[in-house]
């Protein structure tokens, strides 16, 4: 047995647990959730190792989960990166490294920060999370793929290529570029990379237009996409989704995120009052006209994009 092999064996072995923290090593199998047992518990600071598994959720009053690294378990198989099978709460800040693979929400009072992907790496790179992500300041590093909403009482930051499934909720929010959403709410500052893709049939962005920064045309999937030009290529049960994520649209290429070869999208009309709808601090703004009576002729062809093809 070499060194690596045999700190990965003690690794397993050892949970460290005080009034004020928990510590599982690395490689650690967990075989229910890190949950406060009596008052003044929810305190403690959680630290998860790299590449372990913890079959619940997690509550803790400072919540890390620390890089994925290549470990092998005791079945000689390759940990697949750290597993958390629920929840991740936190009534301070939680940070999330990468490798990861979270099957619930991530909620906290303070700040959440979640790493980048890896995709180029020897350990595992992935970062997934199976539910909502909510926080005071949520940073979304890049290539995260998050199946929920994101709600940040403050500022939001979401890194290139990320995925938010659902609606992000935020009183300041940056996207960077090649970033697909699934709605957007914001009444504050608004900074927009390019090549954005928002699912959704409207949006709601600030009255202020001096609040709003673009770097290019954000895409709307309706109408463009539903009469698409290379429909061939993407027949099949998943359709939609493969057109969410379209390569037609924009693609990677050295590193960045560059555009493809269609120009027949459809972009939201950021800057055309002609339809928008002020509502109370927001400019709700759509493809779908703004004097539309029968709106069932829309929703068929702008919902398929908010479903996702479910």
């Amino acid at each position: 047995m070499d060194a690596n092999e045999n700190a990965a064996m003690l690794a397993r072995s050892v949970v460290e647990e005080t009034d004020t923290l928990v510590r599982l090593h690395k490689g650690q199998d967990y075989p229910g959730g890190i949950l406060p047992r009596q008052g003044g518990e929810q305190e403690r600071k959680v630290r998860i190792g790299a590449s372990s598994a913890v079959h619940g959720s997690v509550v803790g009053g400072e919540v890390t989960i620390d890089d994925a690294e290549n470990i092998s378990l005791s079945s000689g198989i390759q940990a697949p990166g750290t597993e958390i099978q629920g929840s991740v709460n936190s009534i301070g800040n939680i940070t999330i490294g990468r490798g990861i693979w979270i099957q619930g929400g991530v909620i906290a009072q303070g700040d959440v920060e979640i790493s980048s992907e890896v995709i180029d790496g020897e350990e595992p790179g992935h970062v997934l999370i199976e539910g909502a992500v909510a926080g005071r300041n949520v940073t979304i590093g890049e290539g995260v793929v998050i199946l929920g909403p994101v709600i940040a009482t403050e500022k939001c930051t979401i890194g290139k290529n990320s995925t938010i499934r659902d609606i992000v909720d935020a009183n300041k929010l940056t996207v960077e570029d090649g970033v697909l959403l699934g709605g957007l709410h914001v009444d504050g500052e608004l900074t927009l990379g390019q090549f954005i893709t928002i699912a959704a049939s409207q949006i709601a962005i600030p009255v202020n237009s001096d609040l709003i920064s673009a770097s290019g045309p954000v895409r709307s999937p309706y109408p463009g996409c539903n009469n698409c030009q290379y429909q061939s290529y993407f027949e099949g049960d998943s359709s939609i989704p493969r057109k969410l994520a379209c390569h037609f649209h924009a693609k990677r290429a050295n590193g960045m995120v560059v555009a493809g070869q269609c120009d027949e999208w459809s972009p939201f009309p950021l800057t055309n009052p002609e339809n928008h709808l002020i509502f109370e601090n927001y400019n709700v703004v759509s493809n779908i006209p703004r004097d539309a009576v029968n709106l069932q002729m829309y929703a068929d062809e702008t919902t398929i994009w908010e479903r996702g093809g479910e």
